[in-house]
């Protein structure tokens, strides 16, 4: 078992909401010289999941699961959701009809500011643009004891 200092982290709630689709450029030029519009970052996205491949959609910056962000993507509470978040948290539905659902939180997509969080597709199905989810937020400031040359910045 690797040791660490997770007693020592504090677990702090944040709080999201669904970030509406965003086309990611309007237009763009492909290697092929064709242009084309694709759907981007942001919503509910149902058939791109943890484990799926990366690449061959018919998408730009494409976000798996659910897209998240706090308000205002300059907003340095905005920023706090976003630096508080880490891949494996617990996030709850708190509103609509999957109020009481957990989710994990999977990673984070930086320019764009979000947080995505993957659910059950049966969880997925209730959810609506305007649910809104609590995130049980720890892991900022874990070290490995017994690896103290692994930092992260």
């Amino acid at each position: 078992m690797i040791k660490t200092n997770e007693k020592q982290l504090i677990t702090m709630a944040i709080q999201g909401k669904v970030v509406p689709a965003d086309e990611f450029l309007p237009f763009e030029v492909g290697h092929d010289g064709v242009g084309r519009a694709l759907p981007g970052t942001g919503s509910i996205t149902y058939n791109v999941k943890v484990g799926d491949p990366a690449c061959g959609w018919k998408s730009d910056h494409t976000e798996p699961g659910v897209s998240t962000t706090c308000t205002e993507r300059d907003k340095a509470y905005s920023k706090g959701y976003n630096f508080l978040a880490c891949c494996g948290n617990e996030a709850s539905v708190i509103t609509g009809d999957a109020k009481g659902k957990k989710g994990m939180v999977i990673g984070t997509h930086g320019g764009v500011e979000h947080v995505m969080i993957d659910f059950a597709d049966d969880v997925l199905e209730k959810l609506t643009l305007d649910d809104k989810f609590l995130i049980k937020a720890v892991g900022q400031g874990l070290e490995l004891s017994d690896y103290p040359e692994v930092k992260w910045a």
